[in-house]
């Protein structure tokens, strides 16, 4: 059996809550750690939510208890993860899943929802990287601090160009983090998942390239999930300042057209 290394580890879920009409990146990576052997601090803005994810990782034998706080304000921020520490008696492992588009042409895009989508995607993980490097700074035990991202971060962002702009500055986020905390053993990365919508989790299994979009499938919350829990272990102990792109294979496709079709005109020049 492999050993992810983070039984009895002490990890923080930023945005760990269940929304229905979200894919529920933060209730799946919170149940992927505890049922890794950590102890997770499950923050959210919504009580019901922290308590509900609370209450799964506890029926399926795991640890957890909720912080309710606000994570787009830092006074609130430094707020939970003192709870957290208070809970766990550290910090090993810290996710941040907080994030959200509005959408519009550029040329309509409000200045409000400019501001609106810069502060709920790229500025609160700022306060929360942050905050969370100076506490693991202070431990001297290293640790682990991962980001969800997008792929939308790293390719145009057509009709929602703030929120690629806001992804995009959250891996150079992680690679600068990592840059400068990498001399105290801690690692900073950033999962980009692709179009997950609202988790996918009801597709069948063994289909492959059943639609335009994906090479191989369209990405899932449990695959986004495993790839958070994977740059949180032992596993990935030398993986820094990356952005794990999970996207069933969408942004490597040809940008040409190229069909079996096409290239049959091909043949014989």
């Amino acid at each position: 059996m492999i050993d992810l290394g983070l039984n009895g580890k002490r990890a923080v879920v930023s945005g760990a809550g269940y929304r229905p009409e979200r894919a529920g990146h933060g209730r799946m990576t919170s149940l992927r750690l505890a049922d890794a052997g950590a102890t997770v601090a499950c923050v959210d803005i919504d009580e019901g939510r922290a308590k509900g994810i609370v209450t799964e990782i506890e029926q399926a034998g795991g640890r957890a208890f909720p912080v309710i706080a606000d994570m787009t304000d830092r006074v609130q921020v430094q707020r939970a993860l003192d709870e957290a520490v208070s809970g766990l008696g550290g910090i090993d492992v810290c996710v941040d899943i907080i994030g959200g588009a509005r959408w519009d042409k550029v040329d309509d895009f409000t200045d409000e929802d400019w501001q609106w989508t810069i502060q709920n995607n790229l500025t609160q993980v700022f306060f929360l990287f942050q905050e969370v490097g100076r506490r693991m700074i202070r431990q001297a035990t290293g640790g682990s601090i991962v980001a969800i991202a997008s792929v939308d971060g790293t390719t145009a962002s057509a009709y929602h160009v703030a929120y690629g702009a806001a992804k995009a500055g959250v891996i150079s986020l992680a690679r600068t983090f990592a840059d400068e905390l990498g001399e105290y053993g801690i690692r900073v990365n950033a999962v980009a998942p692709g179009n997950v919508g609202t988790g996918n989790e009801d597709q069948p299994e063994g289909q492959w390239a059943v639609d335009t979009t994906n090479p191989l499938a369209a990405p899932r919350s449990r695959d986004i999930a495993n790839a958070v829990l994977f740059l949180s272990s032992e596993l990935a102990a030398r993986i820094t300042g990356q952005a794990l792109i999970v996207d069933g294979g969408t942004t490597i496709r040809s940008l040409w057209g190229m069909t079996p079709e096409v290239i049959d005109r091909f043949r014989g020049f």
